[in-house]
């Protein structure tokens, strides 16, 4: 008989719950990983396929955070806690409603 412990990782990933989770934390911790101020500015839509998409207020501050995506891609895959996340693509949002 094998231990809950064991077991409970392989029927994580079996399920894509592991993958699932992974993909609301990289969500969730976006504004804690840019600080408030960006986060107003910014949001996370979704993590497909290891690339993370966010939307920017301006073009600018689009084209900055590109040029610190890989200090942002570090900081998340160590608060997630595993390389969930391999690029970060950054576009300028639309107008608001």
């Amino acid at each position: 008989m094998r231990k809950v412990g064991e077991a409970l990782p392989r029927a994580l990933k079996s399920l894509g719950i592991a993958r699932r989770t992974r993909e609301a934390q990289a969500l969730w911790l976006w504004p804690q990983v840019v600080g408030a101020d960006l986060a107003r500015e910014t949001h996370a839509l979704k993590l497909t396929g290891g690339t993370l998409w966010v939307t920017a207020s301006s073009t600018p501050l689009a084209h900055q955070l590109h040029l610190e995506r890989s200090r942002l891609i570090d900081r998340l895959n160590l608060l997630i806690g595993a390389p969930a996340i391999r690029e970060i693509r950054f576009r300028q949002a639309g107008p608001s409603p």
